[in-house]
């Protein structure tokens, strides 16, 4: 071999080496880049799947939260039904009194609401034909036994009412309608009910 070949293989022995030296550290740098990227994979992965199950839970939560408050609503609203059911049926009993019963109920009620004794009776329709004048006057007698003005007179008119009356004295008005009466005591009475019914 020729000085000038040994030379060349020299050149080549010395590249072939240089390249493969290359070759190596290029493989290890892809190795740690792969690497590297596997594991900011990895850990994007584990965060986003991380993140889902959050999602998952808290959404879970949430949903259980608002079925819960429906769930409460619905039974406050039955309830409320309820109550307002038996407040009705209050006022329709008192109303589907026997004749006796129910004049007996209205006089107390008059007698008690009077302040000059001179006031007009204003009626229900229904009422206005099961309660007859005589009525007014043994009221008028009642009152003048207790030393009030009995001058008690029933009204012409009548009012859409289910039953009780309204106690008129000039322009001043005072209902004294099952209803308005059960409304104004609603409050004060609602616990009992409450505590009976449920």
């Amino acid at each position: 071999m020729t000085g000038v070949e040994k030379i060349k293989e020299r050149i080549l022995e010395e590249a072939r080496s240089q390249a493969e030296t290359n070759i190596e550290r290029a493989k290890e740098q892809a190795d740690a880049i792969i690497e590297t990227a596997q594991k900011d994979a990895d850990s994007r992965k584990n965060k986003i799947l991380e993140k889902a199950r959050q999602d998952a839970v808290e959404l879970k939560k949430r949903l259980r939260s608002v079925a819960e408050l429906e769930a409460r609503k619905k039974k406050l609203q039955a309830k409320q039904e309820i109550i307002e059911e038996a407040f009705n049926t209050a006022i329709e009993k008192l109303s589907a009194l026997s004749d006796e019963e129910y004049k007996k109920i209205i006089t107390q009620m008059i007698i008690s609401s009077v302040e000059t004794g001179t006031e007009e009776i204003i009626l229900s329709p229904k009422d206005k034909k099961k309660l007859s004048p005589d009525f007014i006057q043994k009221i008028n007698k009642e009152l003048a036994s207790k030393k009030i003005k009995g001058n008690l007179t029933l009204s012409k008119e009548t009012r859409d009412i289910k039953g009780g009356f309204i106690l008129k004295s000039g322009d001043i008005e005072t209902n004294n309608s099952f209803e308005a009466l059960i409304r104004m005591k609603r409050e004060e009475i609602e616990p009992d009910v409450v505590k009976a019914l449920f």
